[in-house]
Parts: C-alpha cells; sequence; structure tokens
C-alpha cells in the first residue's frame, strides 16, 4: 500500500470520528444541563425499568394516598382481582398503565391538597357531582379526558367555584 492511500485512510477515519463528535455534541446541544442530569437520574432510578413503573413505586404511592384499590383498578381498565395478582407477582406495569398511574397520582396529589383528607378525598371520588355530568370522579379517571374534567373541579373546589 502506498504513502497516499494510507494518508486516504486516516484522513477518512478522521472525518467519521469528528461526526460522531460533532452528533453528539448536536444532540446534548438541545437539552440543558439540569435536563441532562434530570433524565440521567430517571434512568438511574430503581423504581422506572426503561418507561415500566415497578410494583414498589405502585405499593408507595398507594400506601401514601391509602385510596381504595377499585379506584386504581378502574383507572387500570382490569379488575381489582388481576391487579392484586400483579401486585404479589410483583410485575412491572407496562408504559401506558405508567403513564395512567403517574396522572391518577397527580389527581390523587392534588385532591390532598384540597382535601387535606384521605377519606374526604375517597368520599368524594365516590360521589356523583352535578358539575361533572353526574358522574363519580373515580369512573372519570378510566380516561385522560376525564382526569383533565376532575384537575379542574378539583381546582373549582380550592376556588369555591363550584
Amino acid at each position: 500500500m502506498g504513502k497516499t492511500a494510507t494518508l486516504k485512510k486516516r484522513a477518512v477515519a478522521k472525518k467519521t470520528t469528528v461526526s460522531k463528535t460533532v452528533r453528539k455534541t448536536a444532540v446534548s446541544g438541545k437539552y440543558s444541563t439540569k435536563a441532562l442530569h434530570g433524565i440521567s437520574q430517571l434512568l438511574a432510578s430503581k423504581t422506572f425499568r426503561g418507561s415500566h413503573l415497578t410494583i414498589t413505586k405502585f405499593k408507595g404511592i398507594a400506601k401514601d394516598y391509602d385510596i381504595d384499590m377499585g379506584i386504581w383498578s378502574g383507572s387500570l381498565h382490569m379488575s381489582t382481582a388481576t391487579l392484586t395478582k400483579r401486585i404479589e407477582k410483583k410485575t412491572a406495569f407496562d408504559p401506558l398503565e405508567t403513564d395512567r398511574l403517574l396522572a391518577v397520582e397527580q389527581v390523587l396529589k392534588r385532591g390532598m391538597e384540597v382535601f387535606e383528607d384521605a377519606d374526604d378525598l375517597e368520599d368524594w371520588l365516590k360521589e356523583k357531582h352535578a358539575l361533572l355530568g353526574n358522574e363519580r370522579p373515580k369512573d372519570l379517571l378510566r380516561s385522560t379526558w376525564g382526569i383533565g374534567l376532575v384537575m379542574m373541579e378539583l381546582g373549582r373546589i380550592e376556588h369555591g367555584v363550584y
């Protein structure tokens, strides 16, 4: 192999290395340092596997709010028995179930801010309300649209507009 061929190989190798470096910089350049730190912490967290919520994390959420298992199972579109078996077998939730559980957790967190008592919140979730179309809030937690309605109603209650 001649000197010219060797120089061409080196140039190609150097160009490839430079383009990989530029791509890495371009991607990380889109995010702030704080965002990248948050993403790395989430990925390192043991409560999530990819985008799956672990049973341990779910048990922690359920214990924090002390809400009837029927509300959780209803929001996941599964029976209470199925959810109980899932917990016993320690099967992680799939990404869609994870999204729903985290959205319901946000509703419960907001509800606790408004009612300041888990029993009062649970009673409110189980009663029909005219402003929710005579639906029970716990039944509305089955859809993203319903979750939005419940969150708006909690805001109205907090501000005395109900």
